[in-house]
């Protein structure tokens, strides 16, 4: 076990901040940040050019990729390098040759990340796409559908998605990963998804334009690559013969930073110390916690699993989160829904989750 006053001290916005929103943007480690600035320098002082250069650039990029697949419970192989959640979700719906009469079913508690891609498809391939309650949707399932694309955790509610039900259709599934990566224990083989799309910057606390695709080995070949560069290629030299890269690194959104590379490795070795069971543990229970004290003050708190979301009705979401605010916490609200959502990490504190508690049922 972990000490949780030694954690959350490595995370200099909570000296002046209650901080919980990490579903938005993960709060970030001070050893991160100086990683990311000593990069810089060593850019600014060094340059941009040169062999080493850009074999250490490529071997930064290689140590994240096996970070992200340590954390999915994969195979580095098995990963892209992305710049986002939503960068995932349109590799995949733009790899995929859907046509006319494809259906892809959806629920109703996604994040525009991924619905603009699921519109985009339908106005481009003029297929179907059927937006399911989020607890019906595996049966919601029809002979037309040719992809389930869904929250793994809603970034509304904070429920789970029961991948096992989705898995038992027979259709490929697509989980939109932005609340579950870094959030609550992941195991892409054991879930049995065949992609899954994920964010770097909110749970796992690295830079904005961060993130990962796993596509599972077997849809490696079905995808077209949608954006193909140097980076794709098997062999630079033979760029127009078009020989990608094995496995998913074909995938990869450009050239990789240096200064992602450094920054997000750096706040992956921060949970690697404290241990992930423990992030994963800690961080649930405090959301548990917060749930179960905010309904027992009478406020409505959205149905909801184990995860680190917490979310609740406010008569005026945007008026509330500017009225939390001015105490210093730091949380969101979610226009279409109604809702106020707090982000509970590892990182927070007993005493604010009950000063929260305390506000905001005044």
């Amino acid at each position: 076990m972990s000490d949780a006053g030694a954690f959350r001290a490595q995370f200099p916005v909570f000296e002046r901040l209650a901080y919980l929103n990490a579903g938005t943007e993960g709060p970030v480690p001070r050893r991160a940040a100086d990683a990311a600035h000593e990069r810089i320098e060593l850019e600014v002082s060094e340059g941009r050019c040169g062999r080493s250069y850009f074999d250490t650039v490529v071997e930064l990029a290689g140590r994240l990729r096996e970070g992200y697949a340590g954390v999915l419970g994969c195979a580095a192989s098995e990963i892209a390098l992305t710049g986002s959640t939503t960068d995932g979700v349109n590799t995949v719906i733009a790899g995929l040759d859907l046509r006319e009469g494809d259906e892809i079913v959806t629920t109703d508690e996604e994040h525009p990340g991924l619905l603009a891609p699921l519109g985009r498809a339908r106005a481009r391939h003029g297929i179907t796409v059927r937006v399911a309650p989020w607890s019906e949707l595996p049966g919601e399932i029809s002979p037309s559908t040719r992809l389930i694309a869904c929250s793994h955790v809603s970034w509304v509610s904070g429920r789970v998605m029961d991948v096992a039900a989705l898995r038992a259709t027979g259709v490929p599934v697509l989980l939109d990963a932005a609340q579950s990566i870094g959030a609550v224990p992941v195991d892409v083989r054991e879930l049995g998804c065949d992609f899954y799309a994920a964010s770097g910057q909110k749970w796992l606390c690295g830079p904005e334009g961060s993130g990962c695709l796993f596509v599972h080995p077997d849809r490696v070949q079905e995808l077209l690559i949608p954006w193909p560069g140097y980076g794709s290629l098997a062999d630079a030299g033979r760029a127009l013969e078009f020989e990608p890269k094995e496995g998913a690194a074909r995938f990869d959104h450009g050239f990789p930073p240096g200064q992602r590379s450094a920054w997000a490795l750096a706040s992956l070795d921060v949970f690697a110390q404290a241990g992930w069971a423990w992030v994963h543990e800690r961080a649930a229970s405090l959301a548990a916690r917060l749930a179960d004290a905010l309904a027992e003050r009478g406020l409505e708190v959205a149905p909801r699993g184990r995860s680190t979301l917490v979310a609740w009705k406010a008569a005026d979401p945007e008026a509330e989160v500017a009225r939390l605010a001015e105490h210093g916490f730091v949380v969101r609200y979610i226009p279409a829904f109604g809702v106020v959502r707090a982000s509970v990490g590892a990182w927070n504190s007993e005493d604010e989750l009950d000063r929260l508690v305390q506000l905001a049922a005044t």
